[in-house]
């Protein structure tokens, strides 16, 4: 199935580049070492053949449009998740849907490191890793093994329920089953989760590489980064890491898709994600809001309705 996707991908971008309809197409290539692969910026339809698609495409390439997309027209391969992104840029009036051509690829999910390893994988032996059904196939040196999907996929794609971009121009690939875990709320009182993100926190470095890494965080001026009105420090600290990461959080409240890419680029492995994932909770039980479904939906804290629920029951 990758191989035929692949090579519809690279086809579908040789036709955009050759018919002057974009002037460049986002994807990904082989990375440096085996089973990894990079974003991708292609220009020329003779370069087409170095778009890949496999497990190990994880860049939400999303992240590139806030850039790119000002100053021309570009195609760009997603994943339902960086589909979603793109929905979001675009409600937000940061991209222009007439400025990017959507070569949107089904996903079964994808590959991540850390579960690999648990899944008893050395990653220096992996040569590739292929979908098959409701595994991985690994290959190595030594052969091939299975790995189930769930134990291998990143955390985001455990409770994805959108396997099909939710936007595009050109539909690639077959609808995968979907079962995705539920989004358990946290656990414990008050103060024992305030606790659990305190001892988090204070491993923060402060590299801002969440930040770097995501789509949704495109301001030309982030507040962390503000001399005029200071909300936080910019040295390592309990309280300035727990203002960074809160405020980070409420402003991904009711936008955050869920791809997890902040917290695979995380250097001190922080649960990024967990802390999403539970504002995204409370969003979809007081709004009855997904983030980065319909262009044409207002965001959810960009309107405002008599009907919305009041957390505090007033």
């Amino acid at each position: 199935m990758a191989n035929e996707i692949e090579a519809r991908i690279r086809a579908e971008a040789k036709k955009l580049l050759e018919s002057s309809e974009v002037t460049l197409v986002i994807g990904w290539e082989a990375g440096s070492v085996p089973f990894k692969t990079s974003p991708a910026f292609i220009e020329s339809p003779e370069d087409v053949e170095r778009l890949v698609w496999n497990p190990a495409c994880t860049n939400n390439l999303a992240v590139y449009l806030t850039e790119v997309a000002k100053r021309a027209r570009v195609g760009i391969v997603v994943k339902p998740c960086d589909s979603r992104s793109i929905v979001t840029l675009v409600q937000e009036k940061q991209i222009s849907r007439e400025n990017v051509t959507i070569i949107g690829v089904t996903c079964p999910g994808i590959v991540d490191d850390t579960a690999l390893k648990k899944a008893g994988v050395r990653l220096i032996d992996v040569l590739a890793v292929d979908w098959n059904g409701d595994s991985f196939n690994v290959t190595t040196g030594s052969g091939k093994s299975s790995v189930l999907t769930l134990d291998a996929v990143k955390e985001g794609c455990r409770t994805c329920a959108h396997r099909a971009p939710v936007i595009s121009d050109v539909s690639l690939g077959e609808m995968p089953d979907a079962n995705p875990l539920p989004v358990e709320p946290m656990e414990g009182s008050f103060s024992e989760r305030r606790e659990y993100w305190a001892n988090e926190f204070e491993r923060c470095i402060r590299c801002y590489a969440c930040r770097q890494i995501c789509p949704a965080c495109y301001c030309t001026k982030c507040f962390a980064d503000r001399n005029d009105l200071k909300w936080t420090n910019k040295h390592v600290g309990i309280s300035d890491n727990w203002m960074w990461h809160m405020g980070r959080a409420m402003h991904l409240a009711g936008r955050c898709i869920g791809c997890g890419e902040c917290e695979r680029a995380c250097p001190m492995d922080l649960p990024m994600m967990k802390l999403n994932r539970e504002f995204a909770r409370h969003v979809e039980e007081l709004f009855g809001y997904t983030p980065g479904m319909d262009p044409e939906e207002l965001p959810v804290l960009g309107q405002f309705n008599y009907d919305d629920k009041d957390p505090n029951g007033h």
